[in-house]
């Protein structure tokens, strides 16, 4: 049987490999994709933090509301960091779910580094106790 510790590292790998996905696909020349993948490495060490304290949102928008509830609003997480997960995830909605959506490319590595540093930010958390 798995334990929480073993659901938190796999969410910290697909986190990781997330962003190693991202990177290829940016270097690569598929800025929608590698968006799509710097969202899911927000969103699955978000819901490495989630496991934590035991919540196990089933949508999205649960991980997203509990975020902003758990860690945002206590400041345990800086807000910048809840804005850039608010705006990949309106993105990555956008860019799987719209035709013709809007892709600023030029903004795709600085959302990339910034996801980077939450992911260091959050790992932190889990090495530090």
């Amino acid at each position: 049987m798995k334990t929480k510790q073993d659901y938190i590292k796999y969410k910290l790998e697909r986190a990781d490999k997330s962003l190693k996905a991202a990177e290829i696909l940016l270097k690569n020349n598929f800025p929608p994709d590698a968006l799509g993948r710097i969202y899911y490495a927000a969103f699955y060490a978000i819901s490495a933090l989630l496991i934590e304290r035991n919540l196990n949102p089933k949508t999205h928008k649960g991980v997203k509301a509990l975020f902003h509830k758990g860690f945002v609003f206590t400041k345990q997480f800086d807000e910048s960091f809840a804005n850039l997960f608010d705006i990949l995830f309106a993105k990555r909605f956008e860019v799987d779910y719209e035709d013709f959506p809007f892709i600023d490319e030029k903004s795709i590595p600085f959302q990339l580094e910034k996801t980077k540093r939450m992911n260091r930010f959050n790992q932190k958390k889990f090495t530090n106790k």
